[in-house]
């Protein structure tokens, strides 16, 4: 269940009295989250106290239901009045689907679903889901297997675009933070013991009090819980007002301004939030940081794992979508046009793969066509001199591509897996130079490969060092056109260096990555 830690009666948490520097959540009477603390379920009326009560539309939503007698159904939105309309107010689920068989929305069921959903078809998640929403007094809620048409390529095509703003919009979601599919519900009766949330007195002077290792910021220790290791739940957590979290043990709640569990109920800002950080950036209206806020947003959400690799930049529009309203940037294949040089400095944790897709997904010099976790070299504030300039980005022949003048250099890969410029082999060490290839499979040494200089960090290891060299890797694919396969960097020393010292001697050419 967690950690037990045996400590002085005055380091015991007050839970009666909130903390006098708090500017978080509040609740009238302290009895709110005494009373949920020690419930025996998440189901109690206790727990739902604790929840948080509060033009883009989705095409229908649940109607849950006023009671238990009656049948939650599916509505389009067409069939609702002017006045609903008006007052249009609904919850949405975050969950996992794990590869779940569930009652999906389809072209041949749509009737059924809107005539009466019966509770014994629906997965755990969802039952509990319905009954969350009619308990905190709201009518409609929004699933996303239940919403959007599953076996309908055009249905699923436009609702998935829209799918960050129907979060965005909602009252507020409820999210299955510890289940692995959608059968295992958010209640979780068996895990849960109202006692962890109570110290224990041992003696006058000493207590044992838990500790489930789980913060604000909703990670076990630096591991995130199950649902947030799904793609599609980076922009549902990030876009979405409210969130209240159903764990194993207990709830969690976090809004634009801070984050709180049932042992820090009152709440507190956690640097960890991508919610708070997104919403705190909004109000600063500073490019620089919406940028360095895209960048953390992009390592955590390529991190995570999606069932469909075709998902791979739709999973993530919603945020895209939001920044470009609040900017006015360009977006083009998950990279931000007028800093495509700096975003084309990215590499993979480890070499990965380009799954096949039923769809083209992006050039190779976009992380979006890529699996596994992607970082950026270059920090956005780390000094930089760029070495080459974008001549033209477009789409040929339904392929994407990029033009660039800068300066290309001819290399072949070393039996370590390093790169040379050319020369016979062997070599020594300090004349070989380090790359991230971008996928796991070999490169011969025999086909043409190059080097793209983008960048020259010139005082990297702080003033007098030699610059720092920084660049893609490519090899031609067909003509004249090339494909990058991976980053290189190089410290210039000595007479190694792939390119002169002085930027004005470099030859420049154009060169064309798709």
């Amino acid at each position: 269940m967690g950690e037990l830690a045996i400590v002085p009666a005055e380091d015991i948490e007050n839970h009666t009295t909130l903390p006098t520097s708090c500017t978080g959540f509040q609740f009238p009477n302290p009895n709110i989250y005494e009373n949920a603390q020690i419930a025996e379920s998440l189901a109690s009326q206790a727990s739902f106290s604790l929840a948080p009560r509060m033009t883009s539309r989705p095409s229908r939503l649940i109607d849950v239901g006023s009671d238990d007698v009656v049948l939650p159904k599916l509505v389009p939105m067409q069939e609702l009045d002017k006045m609903e309309l008006d007052d249009l107010r609904y919850l949405t689920l975050s969950h996992c689907w794990g590869g779940a068989e569930i009652l999906r929305l389809l072209v041949q069921n749509i009737d059924d679903l809107k005539s009466g959903i019966e509770k014994s078809t629906l997965p755990q998640t969802f039952q509990h889901a319905i009954v969350t929403t009619r308990e905190l007094g709201y009518r409609y809620l929004w699933i996303d297997s239940l919403c959007i048409i599953q076996d309908s390529p055009q249905d699923w095509a436009y609702e998935s675009q829209f799918m960050g703003e129907i979060y965005a919009n909602s009252i507020c979601t409820i999210a299955a933070l510890a289940a692995r599919n959608s059968h295992e519900g958010c209640f979780f009766d068996n895990t849960r013991n109202p006692l962890f949330f109570r110290p224990c007195r041992l003696l006058d002077d000493l207590y044992v009090e838990a500790n489930s290792n789980i913060g604000v910021d909703l990670r076990k220790g630096l591991s995130p819980l199950p649902l947030h290791t799904r793609a599609w739940v980076v922009q549902e957590r990030i876009l979405a007002p409210r969130t209240v979290y159903y764990g194993s043990m207990g709830l969690a709640w976090e809004c634009v301004d801070c984050s709180a569990t049932e042992a820090i109920p009152w709440g507190e800002k956690s640097r960890f939030s991508p919610k708070a950080s997104f919403f705190d950036i909004q109000q600063e209206n500073n490019e620089e940081k919406y940028y360095s806020n895209w960048i953390d947003i992009q390592i955590s959400y390529t991190r995570c794992s999606l069932t469909r690799f075709d998902d791979r930049l739709v999973a993530i529009l919603g945020v895209i979508q939001r920044i470009q309203s609040l900017t006015g940037w360009e977006n083009v294949w998950g990279m931000w046009r007028n800093r495509l040089l700096m975003e084309m400095l990215w590499f993979v944790e480890e070499p990965a793969r380009r799954p096949e897709t039923g769809m083209y997904l992006s050039p190779t010099w976009s992380w979006v066509g890529i699996e596994g976790r992607v970082m950026m070299a270059v920090g956005v504030q780390e000094q930089k001199r760029w070495a080459a300039e974008v001549v033209d980005v477009g789409l040929a022949e339904e392929r994407g591509y990029v033009r660039l003048k800068a300066a290309m250099r001819g290399v072949k890969c070393t039996a370590a897996c390093k790169l040379n410029g050319g020369k016979e082999m062997p070599l020594p060490k300090w004349e070989e130079v380090d790359w991230d290839p971008d996928t796991i499979s070999k490169t011969d040494g025999v086909e043409e490969m190059a080097c793209l200089l983008i960048a020259r960090l010139p005082e990297y290891l702080g003033p007098g060092s030699e610059a720092f060299d920084i660049g893609l890797v490519v090899r031609r694919s067909r003509g004249e056109e090339w494909s990058r396969i991976g980053l290189f960097r190089q410290l210039r020393e000595g007479d190694a260096a792939l390119f002169p010292k002085n930027l004005a001697e470099l030859q420049l050419k154009e060169i064309t990555v798709v």
